[in-house]
């Protein structure tokens, strides 16, 4: 997140939220939002006590400082992070693999088929996970139960079952793949996917504001001042001004789905 500032980060948190659940992905943002709770937590308590940079101390035990600034800088990171991860939803949600090679595969088509197949491993590791824990489980082996070292050899061999089955399925793509000839000869590609007017003025949305935003935090215009001393957290005109480019920059799909919504309706009367 180029603007490192509490007012940003919240908007931006909201609207990417909005965009996560009008995308479909309201069970995954539930969960992830559940699931990083103790992250946020963790992050907010360990850069305080790892970090004693700051002029306001609020609390001090053994010679650690605890500052507002180091707690401040921790929310700040913490928000930072869960923005990312809700972006990726939105992203495995737009961007399917078929978008992903026909965007990348003219640059560098082996580059864009390995990036492809690595990031589709981890969900599908995730899930085969799921299911050797389940069948494990049946057999006796349970990794939540017992003392750390009963546990640490569960999950082991959880692992180990995870691994192998991963290489035979791995071994089985590249048979698969290379008995319909792959790079045996000169490859041929078919494309759905048109350049439209409609990506066109998506382009005009985004490119200026973007190079508006980069300029402005270039400037240090969105930007809380953290170390050495904690810097005041109000918005001035310019402030705001930017604070709207984002707004407009990041809720450009709720806006695109307003207007579809309302264009809809429009034709119905």
């Amino acid at each position: 997140m180029i603007f490192l500032h509490p007012i940003f980060l919240l908007v931006e948190l909201a609207i990417v939220i909005g965009v996560d659940v009008l995308s479909g992905a309201k069970k995954q943002v539930t969960m992830m939002l559940e699931g990083s709770i103790f992250m946020v937590a963790f992050i907010m308590v360990m850069n305080p006590l790892i970090n004693s940079r700051g002029a306001h101390v609020i609390w001090s035990f053994g010679g650690i400082l605890i500052t507002v600034e180091a707690v401040v800088y921790g929310v700040l990171m913490a928000l930072s992070l869960l923005i990312v991860l809700l972006i990726f939803l939105s992203y495995n949600k737009c961007l399917t693999s078929q978008k992903f090679m026909y965007l990348f595969s003219r640059i560098s088509p082996k580059l864009t088929l390995l990036t492809m197949i690595t990031l589709r491993f981890v969900p599908l590791f995730l899930r085969r996970f799921r299911g050797i824990t389940q069948a494990q489980s049946l057999r006796g082996i349970e990794v939540g139960h017992g003392n750390f070292r009963q546990r640490s050899i569960g999950v082991m061999k959880l692992m180990e079952v995870l691994l192998v089955s991963s290489f035979n399925n791995a071994l089985q793509t590249a048979d698969s793949m290379s008995s319909r000839g792959y790079a045996s000869t000169k490859r041929t590609s078919f494309q759905r996917y048109r350049f439209t007017q409609r990506d066109i003025l998506s382009l005009c949305w985004y490119l200026p504001l973007t190079a508006i935003c980069f300029y402005e935090a270039s400037k240090g215009v969105g930007r809380l001042v953290v170390y050495p001393s904690l810097g005041t957290m109000a918005l001035n005109g310019q402030g705001l001004l930017v604070l709207l480019g984002v707004v407009l920059l990041v809720s450009f799909p709720l806006i695109l789905e307003a207007w579809e919504w309302l264009w809809w309706n429009l034709l119905k009367l």
